[in-house]
């Protein structure tokens, strides 16, 4: 018998993955309250890759760490991404906080250059990469730089020439996200990328006023975005029901693309990793032996179970409803100039790209693809300079994209800006 039990324990042995090639970097770009969903989508992320079985020190995670002892905070030092949900917070390991934050660095940790801790990859790794902030054409936003789609896209096949990894899947959360991969990743690099929206669209916050409620307290921000926590609570599901290593990331995929109603659900680079089971990824899984396969319980499937719809909103409006709302629940004067500045401030954002785009002789296109990133990443940072820049200025830069696309100068569009900032 006992000699039964030690042959049954090496055959299930032989047949486990090896924990040291699964690997998860999980990034939150933003920072400020109103901006809370982000890196509660990150901390719930990190939980469910420590449940799914990843190493904890094969994990890094980015994020600037400004939410969970935050003053306008009323459940000091937790994080919550769902309604009356658990605290995601507690445990949530952040490798790199505040001005550590940066789009350098996370490239860094993908390369396993960074000065801090970094993962350790090589040809057998398989690596889930989850970023959730805000994005525009060509862009996703760190707390104060940006990460350019073929800045994301060099570093890529320079770990794939270097065989860093294996395979690697990629989630990102953020506006305009599909234009980060559209046009870009290529089918043979081994990696798997959807994003929460197509190239020329808003992503949407969830679990926003009035459901950002956690046992009768009100949060006041939202707590999660709509396809984060769409995937997110889809693997919840599928760890509970112990299927992960049955269910398929081509399946997520389709259900998450059917149930986001916010934005339109991508897909980008090699479908073929589609085929493997989420747990290959955002988890670690092994091949069943034969005495696993004749114990596990006959048709055990993935159950989705019924969605209740909760309150969303555009990404692009999530700061003026914080806003909004605040001063609605605390009626003080404060939060009314507050509020007013923002209004203020987005008249001004508009009119002045208006202008801009008065004065030069380009060809505007609603939604233009990229064909000049060096002169559209030279106008970003240049208006970032001159004007400052945050989640709205965002919604306006597909008017770099037109006029460096039509060849107006570059000289005279840095003058332009200078002149209106």
């Amino acid at each position: 018998m006992k000699l039964t039990i030690v042959l049954l324990c090496a055959l299930v042995a032989l047949t486990a993955a090896a924990p040291q090639h699964h690997f998860a970097v999980l990034v939150a770009g933003s920072n400020e309250y109103w901006n809370y969903r982000h890196q509660a989508d990150v901390c719930h992320a990190y939980q469910l890759a420590v449940k799914s079985g990843i190493p904890q020190e094969n994990i890094i995670v980015m994020a600037y760490d400004d939410i969970a002892n935050n003053h306008l905070n009323p459940l000091p030092g937790k994080i919550f991404n769902k309604k009356d949900g658990v605290d995601v917070y507690e445990g949530c390991n952040i490798d790199y906080s505040g001005a550590d934050v940066t789009p350098e660095k996370f490239l860094q940790v993908l390369q396993g250059k960074a000065d801090g801790r970094n993962i350790k990859t090589d040809e057998n790794s398989k690596i889930f990469v989850f970023f959730s902030d805000h994005g525009a054409p060509g862009l996703i936003a760190f707390p104060s730089e940006e990460l350019y789609a073929d800045d994301l896209h060099k570093t890529i096949k320079e770990m794939h020439d270097a065989k860093s990894y294996n395979q690697m899947l990629v989630y990102i959360e953020a506006c305009e996200s599909g234009s980060m991969f559209d046009g870009i990743l290529e089918d043979n690099l081994d990696v798997f990328a959807t994003t929460a929206a197509n190239p020329t669209e808003s992503s949407w916050g969830y679990y926003c006023h009035p459901d950002d409620t956690v046992n009768g307290v009100k949060i006041g921000s939202c707590l999660g975005d709509e396809f984060a926590i769409t995937w997110m609570e889809d693997t919840e599901r599928a760890l509970d029901e112990q299927v992960t290593c049955d269910y398929l990331i081509n399946d997520q995929v389709g259900y998450v693309t059917s149930t986001v109603k916010g934005s339109h659900v991508m897909q980008y680079g090699d479908v073929g990793i589609k085929k493997q089971a989420i747990g290959n990824f955002q988890g670690i899984c092994y091949k069943p032996s034969a005495i696993e396969t004749l114990m596990k319980p006959a048709n055990k499937r993935h159950s989705h179970g019924d969605r209740k719809e909760y309150a969303k909103v555009d990404s692009r409006l999530v700061k003026l409803d914080f806003l909004y709302n605040r001063y609605m629940t605390t009626q003080s004067a404060e939060d009314a100039r507050k509020l007013q500045e923002e209004l203020d401030k987005r008249i001004e954002i508009e009119e002045r790209f208006n202008i801009i785009r008065a004065r030069t002789n380009a060809r505007f296109e609603e939604h233009p693809k990229i064909e000049k990133p060096s002169c559209y990443k030279q106008m970003v940072q240049t208006y970032k300079s001159k004007c400052g820049m945050d989640e709205y200025d965002l919604e306006f830069l597909n008017h770099f994209v037109n006029m460096c696309n039509s060849g107006v100068d570059v000289e005279h569009l840095s003058n332009l800006v200078t002149e209106h900032c």
